[in-house]
């Protein structure tokens, strides 16, 4: 029976690179050791706010935006009374 052939990995390790400070939020960033892509960690609206990967760094901005402009109008929803809120719609 053959021995199978030790396989040694050749890549580099991954770098931690400066974080990015969009709005007041941290936007982690490293450089992928195989590729060399400089990749951003940010909210994603579509993975239901999870963290993901992307390569540029517009993305990464527009997710952080549109995740602070949601967390934002949740709190200023809670911080209302149910009554309060539903004297705002009615007025508009």
């Amino acid at each position: 029976m053959r021995q199978a052939k030790k396989f040694k990995y050749r890549g580099e390790k991954s770098e931690i690179l400066d974080s990015i400070i969009h709005e007041g939020y941290e936007i982690k960033s490293l450089k992928h050791g195989n590729t060399g892509h400089i990749l951003y960690k940010f909210p994603s609206k579509m993975h239901a706010w999870e963290m993901c990967w992307t390569m540029d760094l517009q993305t990464a901005k527009s997710g952080v935006t549109k995740y602070l402009a949601k967390h934002k109008d949740a709190t200023s929803e809670e911080s209302k009374s149910p009554v309060e809120s539903n004297l705002d719609k009615i007025r508009q």
